[in-house]
């Protein structure tokens, strides 16, 4: 704190200082006097002896107090004034915690070139008492609205993607698969504030500032963000000067991470740029036990009636991210400014699955079985482009921003199953398949803020997105003699297109000592799906061309806060929203991973309509806060995951996605935060929830409901030495879904980092210490009941080492031409950042 207040200070009087004499050089008004002098010297701290960067050097006239020329000490404690006229002057030079030293200096021509040698600052012991140390950024600060979680400080992210980012953070979970969820319902990622095709696990954690959770979004966000937003916030470094980071870790397994980034700014222009890397090898088990119940029909094989399915499956799995970022910041004006990004990201997923199953009759003898190997190829590829435009105006907080945003990218896939029957014994059965997805996008946004007077608010905005896809899979059996032949079931060529447009406006005020906002977002959206070689389509639009259907297409939100004594604040707030069916939950072809299930899409899909209220109460009692929500979330024709045996083949279950009749969900979401002693911060979150669900099975309406909660809990302690150790736990409890619950989830972390000097830290993470995670379902229904297993090797060990350097320098570009050109050495040094 006492350094950013001087550094405050101290650019503040230069500024004022060069805004007298351009250039930052001297001479008499009128310039009779010839401006060729140079002072320089540098400043030590007469105790330490160590350099006393960032103080301020001021040129004053002898009799007077207007300045001369001035500049700030470099960070090895030098300093230097050029262009300086004849005549006596005063050298006055300042820092807070220092007294301040004035100095008689004569400029003449015996003296042009002039060393001062080393000046000593004594510390000002008044002066210090006065200082005020204040603390550091906390991990999570909770308001009403939104949770900020600041991933710099989760020391446990360090070196991962953006899926170690947000596992700690209150009411999140993250399953095997990398599926992201906040308070069980699946959660919108945006990237600045936007939406994003990136997934977490494509983001590097170490180039995220923080995450914003946003459990009710406004209407300022779209209408299908019904499970909450997860607003990732990348770094950026607007200061003078030059910064940046590189980063290299190594793990257990493979597991090896490496990142550079710097940023350059001066004067109109700010520039910055990083590259990732990131390969990590994953060894997966599971199982899958089935016992059918009703059972109409014999095994075609053996004449028995198949009662029980068993398998197991045994996967390795290498992934490689790459991630590059680029961009610059143009300062129009002091009130415009104009950014041009583009990011590109690299990865691919190979893996090698072997699976035993087994059929047994109802005696629970084995009826028949075999083996199958699934080797999977994947690599993709995407490209963003950005151009935003901010421009403010003299009224505080109001602004103008719009931006516009190209995406495009490719996926390409090749898998190969092969199947060895063993009882009854078969002809090896070989699938192969080719696909390749090619797809672009485009999003347009613009926003505006006025503030009418201190407590009235009005915004507007419109947003269009567009995204195309072409996609084609071909696919292949071999026959008896090893040739390729078409297998036309599961051979498709697909195209999308996915059009949204939409606009806002948004009013908040103030009645009564209540707060309150509301808005209304109304969206036209267009899907059409097309499966070129079948011949089949399927689409919907909303409103038609007959405007039928506009009840799909308003939201609107409010809002009400209120602030109470004693650091207290309530909060209601009420809004609808919509989730659009996307493509793979349409598509009506196959897709199969094993013997015993199948995938396929539902073309009669219709959207779901989210109601979603909530009440919440934050406090804030001396170093305790506590925020808790009790939140209602009622889903018309809500999406859901069915499967049932297929009815040529019962030992077969086919999975699909229906629209149920409804979903209710109340919860009460509490979180804690404490910071007992200096250097100690305690977080707890517990979400407690009661889930019904009904959905039609044939003509019989099905109903499952159910408690569930989730919990997690982290603690960090500061050690002398700049250690700090981190330990973090997560419990899922099983949740319910349509046809049965989800398995237990549990596992915790520990984690200590050293940091020297500011400038390299040291991590090591032991990932899930007790060897407990694991993902799974419990299905139970009239035909069959199913336990599944997945487990993702989550132990492990990670080292990373991060060291951070920068020099503040407003004039870098223009100092590095003159040392060139008069080939000098660079004693700007490295200091740690800022």
């Amino acid at each position: 704190m006492k350094k950013i207040v001087a550094l405050s200070i101290a650019l503040l009087l230069t500024t004022f200082l060069k805004a007298q004499y351009p250039g930052g050089g001297g001479g008499a008004p009128g310039g009779k006097m010839p401006s060729i002098g140079h002072l320089y010297g540098k400043v030590l701290d007469a105790k330490t002896k160590e350099a006393v960067e960032f103080a301020s050097v001021a040129l004053l006239w002898f009799d007077k107090d207007s300045a001369v020329a001035g500049c700030l000490v470099k960070t090895n404690g030098d300093f230097s004034l050029d262009n300086l006229s004849f005549g006596a002057f005063r050298l006055r030079i300042s820092f807070i915690g220092y007294k301040t030293i004035d100095q008689k200096i004569f400029m003449n021509m015996q003296n042009i070139d002039k060393d001062l040698g080393n000046i000593m600052l004594e510390p000002d012991q008044e002066l210090l008492k006065e200082v005020v140390v204040t603390e550091d950024k906390a991990t999570v600060q909770m308001s009403i609205d939104r949770k900020v979680y600041n991933v710099d400080k989760d020391i446990s992210a360090r070196g991962g993607t953006g899926l170690d980012a947000v596992k700690n953070i209150p009411s999140v979970t993250v399953d095997a698969d990398g599926n992201v969820s906040l308070r069980n319902n699946s959660v919108a990622i945006y990237v600045d504030g936007k939406p994003t095709t990136l997934t977490l696990q494509q983001i590097p954690s170490d180039q995220i500032d923080r995450v914003e959770i946003i459990t009710n979004p406004s209407v300022k966000f779209d209408a299908s963000t019904t499970g909450g937003i997860l607003n990732v916030i990348l770094k950026r470094n607007t200061k003078p000067g030059y910064n940046g980071v590189i980063m290299g870790g190594i793990g257990t397994n493979d597991r090896y991470n490496g990142m550079a980034s710097l940023n350059i700014k001066q004067g109109k222009f700010n520039v910055f740029g990083m590259y990732n890397y990131n390969t990590q090898t994953n060894s997966n088990d599971g199982f899958t036990n089935r016992e059918n119940i009703t059972l109409p029909s014999p095994n075609p094989y053996t004449g028995a009636i198949d009662k029980f399915y068993n398998q197991t499956d045994t996967n390795r799995m290498k992934n490689t991210f790459q991630f590059a970022r680029a961009g610059f910041d143009y300062y129009i004006n002091n009130r415009s400014t104009l950014t041009i990004s583009g990011n590109y990201v690299h990865g691919a997923f190979n893996s090698n699955d072997f699976q035993h199953y087994a059929y047994n009759d109802i005696y629970d003898h084995f009826s028949s079985g075999g083996d199958r190997i699934n080797s999977t190829r994947t690599s993709f590829q995407n490209y963003t482009g950005q151009i935003n435009y901010q421009h403010t105006y003299p009224k505080q907080g109001k602004e103008f921003t719009t931006s516009l945003t190209l995406n495009g990218g490719q996926m390409n896939t090749n898998y190969t199953y092969t199947t060895y029957q063993e009882r009854p014994a078969l002809p090896q059965i070989v699938q192969t398949a080719n696909g390749s997805t090619p797809s672009w996008m485009y999003t347009y946004q613009a926003d505006f803020v006025n503030p009418i007077n201190d407590y009235t608010k009005f915004e507007t905005g419109v947003r269009s997105y567009m995204q195309r896809s072409f996609s084609t899979q071909q696919t292949f059996n071999k026959d008896s003699v090893g040739d390729l032949v078409p297998f036309t079931t599961l051979t498709n060529n697909y195209n999308i297109t996915n059009l949204t447009n939409a606009a806002y406006v948004n009013y908040s005020s103030k009645v009564f000592g209540i707060n309150y906002q509301a808005g209304l977002r109304f969206e036209e959206s267009y899907y059409k799906g097309n499966i070129t070689n079948k011949d089949i389509s399927f689409s919907y639009m909303y409103p038609d061309a007959k405007l039928n259907k506009l009840q799909y297409c308003f939201f609107p939100a409010v809002y009400f806060s209120k602030k109470l004594p004693h650091n207290q604040e309530i909060q209601i707030n009420f809004s609808r929203k919509i989730n659009r069916p996307n493509f793979f939950q349409l598509m009506p072809f196959v897709f199969a991973s094993d013997n015993a299930n199948i995938q396929i899409g539902n073309p009669q899909l219709a959207p779901e309509f989210l109601n979603l209220g909530e009440l919440n109460y934050n406090i804030t009692w001396g170093k305790i806060n506590f925020l808790t929500s009790f939140y209602v979330r009622y889903t018309q024709a809500p999406i859901t995951n069915v499967a049932y045996p297929e009815a040529s083949n019962p030992n077969v279950l086919v999975n699909t996605y229906q629209n149920g009749k409804n979903r209710i969900v109340e919860g009460l979401d509490n979180t804690l935060k404490v910071t007992p002693i200096k250097g100690l911060d305690l977080m707890a979150n517990a979400n407690i929830f009661y889930t019904t669900v009904s959905y039609l099975s044939g003509t019989q309406l099905i109903t499952n409901n159910g408690y569930s909660w989730t919990g997690k809990a982290s603690a960090s302690y500061k050690f002398p030495g700049n250690f700090t150790l981190q330990l973090n736990g997560n419990y899922q409890a099983p949740q319910i879904l349509p046809q049965g619950t989800t398995r237990i989830v549990e596992y915790a972390d520990v984690t200590i980092s050293k940091n020297i000097k500011q400038k390299l830290t040291l991590t090591l993470l032991l990932s899930d210490i007790c060897n407990t995670k694991r993902n799974g379902t419990n299905y139970s229904t009239p035909d069959y009941t199913q336990e599944l297993s997945r487990r993702r090797e989550s132990r492990y060990i990670r080292f990373t080492a991060m060291w951070v350097f920068g020099k503040m320098d407003a004039s870098i570009f223009k100092k590095m031409k003159q040392q060139k050109k008069e080939g000098g050495d660079d004693q700007s040094g490295m200091g740690g950042g800022f």
